[in-house]
């Protein structure tokens, strides 16, 4: 059991969610978090390929920014409110999806490994809160 699930088990409000899938979100926003903001950087390190490059480095920020807000949302389980979270799960999840296509699409056509790493990583957060979300609506 991994800390992430250890912490939610034992909160004394977590009850009506599932522990194992609010975890496996949070880590995966956290994680896709981070790797967005890596790509972006990857992606202003391209010098020759730079201007190709703008809407990915845009994405990038916004599905970062995007899935800090959904982790920090979802760290407040017991306090915080299921619609507001299916909010924050969708935008998560929109985010997630656009910048995948976009960085899909540069680790394909141009070859970008960055880019690729960056679209496995949103497509993996996508999934989770895609769980997550199924989880509050039933």
């Amino acid at each position: 059991m991994d800390t992430l699930t250890r912490m939610l088990s034992t909160h004394p409000k977590v009850g009506a969610l599932n522990a194992d899938l609010l975890a496996a979100c949070l880590q995966a926003c956290l994680e896709c978090e981070a790797i967005c903001a890596l790509c972006a950087d990857a992606c202003l390190s391209e010098d020759e390929h730079l201007h190709h490059l703008t809407r990915c480095i845009s994405l990038n920020t916004q599905c970062a920014a995007v899935c800090h807000a959904a982790a920090s949302v979802l760290s407040t389980p017991g306090q915080g409110d299921h619609q507001l979270m299916r909010a924050q799960l969708q935008a998560c999840l929109s985010a997630c999806r656009a910048c995948a296509e976009e960085c899909e699409a540069h680790a394909r056509d141009m070859g970008m490994a960055h880019c690729g790493v960056c679209a496995e990583s949103c497509r993996r957060c996508e999934q989770a809160c895609q769980a997550l979300l199924g989880s509050l609506s039933a």
